[in-house]
């Protein structure tokens, strides 16, 4: 019978540890998804980031191209220099005169 008892005094002790085990469990797995600055979410949200980040880079080094190859353009194309010079900054020729026109209104009956 002392053995007996022995064995019967002994399910409680297991039954804390194993509740003990399954707590400190939750508890890791729930510090693992919402662990301030390294949880899983925090993880979702930079891989989210590094996406949006990655497309600007992208949408960034094509418009770099194309100044880059305006650049060279003006450069070396002098007709597209004169356009350029015409069209943006509304620059003339020696002896050249601009005549600006209006469109007539039309007049309402």
């Amino acid at each position: 019978m002392a053995i007996r008892k022995q064995h019967e005094d002994n399910r409680p002790d297991r039954k804390m540890l194993w509740f003990l085990g399954a707590a400190i469990v939750v508890f890791f797995l729930l510090w693992v998804l919402f662990a301030p600055g390294r949880g899983f979410f925090q993880y979702l949200q930079l891989k989210k980031d590094i996406a949006t980040l990655t497309e600007e880079n992208s949408r960034l080094e094509a418009r770099n191209t194309e100044l880059t190859e305006d650049i060279n353009r003006l450069r070396s194309d002098d007709k597209y220099l004169e356009e350029v010079a015409r069209k943006k900054h509304g620059l003339l020729k020696k002896n050249e005169t601009v005549f600006e026109f209006e469109t007539p209104k039309k007049k309402k009956e």
